[in-house]
């Protein structure tokens, strides 16, 4: 399966980076490239991983959600391990890698592992990553300092205009859009319960409420009768 895919190697990546070149030491919001497989993870991820919904983009965000949240709960956590599983925790989603009947996360830490241990992430460290992966889902049970700010993260990325937003660049045809405004609705009851640090409870009310309000205004826009 993986010689059928368009996969970029460690090496590959740091030879042709797309937008982070070898000398980078941070991204443009700050964050730390100052190792050869960060730069590889990175590069790897803006190549690769450009979905609207699941991409780079995300998991830069979920990278600094995360971090910030261990900052407020006085979690010490590993920044390599949130690195890796930030970068990396959908892969297993994003076509082509994805495989039907497979769970994204699942797949994610089958295509994470060899890449890593080939672009020089210490892998002592990667139990932690696979559990931060498995565990990042917002239905899930996180295990672990970095799985809980991680799993976290990635559900308030689910909330608010960014989650609405997500949620929609994510539709396709037919009854996508339809979906798509059922889930902000069910996300934003469905996820709140499901934090594990005060410091995401605490950002969720906020969130939720410009979730409910954009449905609200897009229900007001709609004409009698047509639907949205």
């Amino acid at each position: 399966m993986l010689a059928a895919m368009a996969l970029a190697s460690p090496a590959d990546a740091r030879q042709e980076p797309a937008s982070t070149p070898a000398e980078a030491t941070a991204t443009p919001a700050g964050i730390p490239l100052g190792t050869p497989w960060r730069q590889a993870v990175h590069a790897h991820a803006q190549q690769n991983l450009a979905h609207p919904s699941w991409g780079w983009r995300h998991s830069e965000r979920n990278y600094l959600l995360a971090t910030s949240l261990a900052e407020a709960e006085g979690i010490a956590v590993d920044l390599d391990v949130l690195f890796a599983a930030a970068f990396l925790h959908d892969w297993g989603g994003i076509a082509p890698f994805a495989v039907a009947g497979v769970d994204h996360a699942v797949r994610s830490v089958e295509l994470a592992e060899p890449f890593l241990a080939e672009a020089g992430f210490p892998m002592e460290k990667f139990p932690a990553v696979r559990a931060a992966i498995l565990g990042h889902m917002y239905d899930k049970e996180p295990e672990g300092p970095e799985a809980i700010v991680m799993h976290d993260a990635d559900a308030l990325d689910f909330l608010g205009a960014l989650g609405a937003a997500r949620l929609l660049a994510a539709t396709g045809e037919g009854d996508h859009y339809d979906g798509a405004l059922r889930g902000i609705e069910r996300f934003a009851v469905a996820i709140p319960p499901r934090l594990k640090t005060e410091a995401a409870r605490r950002a969720a009310p906020e969130r939720v409420g410009a979730m409910t309000e954009f449905l609200a205004r897009v229900r007001a826009e709609t004409p009698e009768g047509a639907r949205p």
